[in-house]
C-alpha cells in the first residue's frame, strides 16, 4: 500500500468586511482600533459620535459572530481543493482520515455529518458512496440474483476500486448485520457472494451515528447496541453543532440566535427533543418567503411540542445570554 498523501491545510476565517489574505484577525484589530479613537473623540467632549461607537461596536459583534471556516485542503502537489465555509472540525476529520483509519462520526442530529464526508471525498478527489441503515448483510456484500448474476453495492465499489464509504445511522442498522463489516475493515480483503476482492489503496471509512453504538438513549431511542468487535475497528470524533456556521447558513441572524437559545433551555431542562441547525436554516428560508414568525416556530422549532412545554422553555429564555 502506497503511503498516505500528505495533507496540507489553508485555513481562512470568514468575516464581513474586506480582509486581505484570509487575515479576519487584522480586519478585527482594525475595528477596535477604531473603538479607540472614536472613544477618545467622545473623552475629548466632542459631540454626535455615540451613534457611531455603536455601530463600530455592532460590526465587531458581527464579525466575531460570522467568521465559520473557509477550508482548503492540498493533497500531494495537486492544486488546493476550495471548500469554502465549513464545519469547524473539519481540518481535525480530514486530517483523522488521511490516515486511513476508519472514522466513528458521533454527533447529534442536523450537525453536518454526511455533508462532512462528502467534503472529505472532495478533497482527496474520490467518489463518494453511502448507505444508510442496514437491516442485512447484503446490502453490504451484495448478493446473487436467482440467474447467477452478482448485484453489487456501494460498498462494494469503495472497496474494490476506491473512495470514501459512508455509513450513515449504523447505529440503527441490526448487530448481526453489521458484522459482515467486520472483517473488510480489519483485513485488506474481503470475500463477497462471487469473489474475494482486495481492499483499494484509495479506501477510506467513515460511519456516522446519533449515538456511541451502546443503544438507545434519551433522545435516540430506536438506536441499536453495536457489537463490540465492530466498535473496536473504529477511532470515534465527538461531532458537534457549528453555531456560526448554523447562523450564517440560515441567513437570518435573529432567528438563529432564538433558536440557539431554545435549544440551551430544552437540553438544560432534559426535554426529549431536538432542537438542530435545521430549525435555523429551515426557518430563516420561510421567514425569507414571508412566512410569519409564529408559523415558522411552530413548523420548525416546536413541532407539536405540548403548549405548556413550549411556555416552561419560553420563560426560561430569559437565562440565556
Amino acid at each position: 500500500m502506497k503511503s498516505i498523501p500528505e495533507i496540507v491545510y489553508r485555513v481562512i476565517q470568514s468575516c464581513t468586511v474586506d480582509v486581505e489574505n484570509g487575515e479576519w484577525q487584522a480586519a478585527d484589530k482594525k475595528l477596535l482600533d477604531l473603538v479607540k479613537e472614536v472613544e477618545k473623540r467622545i473623552a475629548a467632549g466632542e459631540k454626535g459620535v455615540a451613534a457611531e461607537l455603536a455601530a463600530v461596536k455592532e460590526d465587531i459583534a458581527d464579525l466575531i459572530l460570522k467568521k465559520p471556516l473557509e477550508v482548503a485542503v492540498r493533497v500531494d502537489n495537486a492544486p488546493a481543493v476550495d471548500l469554502g465555509l465549513q464545519h469547524f472540525q473539519l481540518p481535525s476529520l480530514v486530517k483523522m482520515a488521511s490516515t486511513g483509519l476508519n472514522i466513528f462520526l458521533v454527533g447529534p442530529a442536523g450537525s453536518g455529518k454526511t455533508t462532512a464526508a462528502k467534503n472529505v471525498a472532495t478533497a482527496f478527489g474520490i467518489d463518494f458512496h453511502f448507505t444508510g441503515a442496514i437491516a442485512s448483510e447484503f446490502k453490504l456484500t451484495g448478493f446473487k440474483s436467482a440467474s447467477g448474476e452478482y448485484i453489487s453495492t456501494e460498498f462494494r465499489q469503495a472497496y474494490e476500486h476506491g473512495g470514501l464509504f459512508l455509513f450513515d445511522e449504523i447505529d440503527a442498522s441490526y448487530p448481526q448485520a453489521v458484522l459482515a463489516f467486520n472483517a473488510a475493515l480489519s483485513n485488506d480483503y474481503m470475500d463477497f457472494p462471487d469473489k474475494r476482492v482486495t481492499r483499494h489503496e484509495k479506501f477510506y471509512c467513515i460511519a456516522a451515528a446519533n449515538t456511541y453504538g451502546q443503544g438507545a438513549d434519551r433522545q435516540y431511542v430506536g438506536r441499536n447496541q453495536l457489537d463490540a468487535a465492530s466498535l473496536d475497528r473504529f477511532v470515534f470524533l465527538d461531532w458537534k453543532y457549528d453555531e456560526k456556521l448554523e447562523t450564517k447558513l440560515a441567513g437570518n441572524r435573529t432567528w438563529s440566535l432564538y433558536v440557539q437559545k431554545v435549544r440551551v433551555v430544552v437540553e438544560a431542562l432534559k426535554i426529549r427533543h431536538v432542537v438542530s441547525p435545521r430549525a435555523s436554516i429551515f426557518g430563516g428560508k420561510l421567514l425569507a418567503a414571508g412566512i410569519k414568525r409564529e408559523v415558522v416556530e411552530q413548523t420548525c422549532l416546536w413541532k407539536g411540542m405540548d403548549e405548556a412545554t413550549v411556555q416552561k422553555i419560553k420563560a426560561n429564555l430569559v437565562n440565556v445570554r
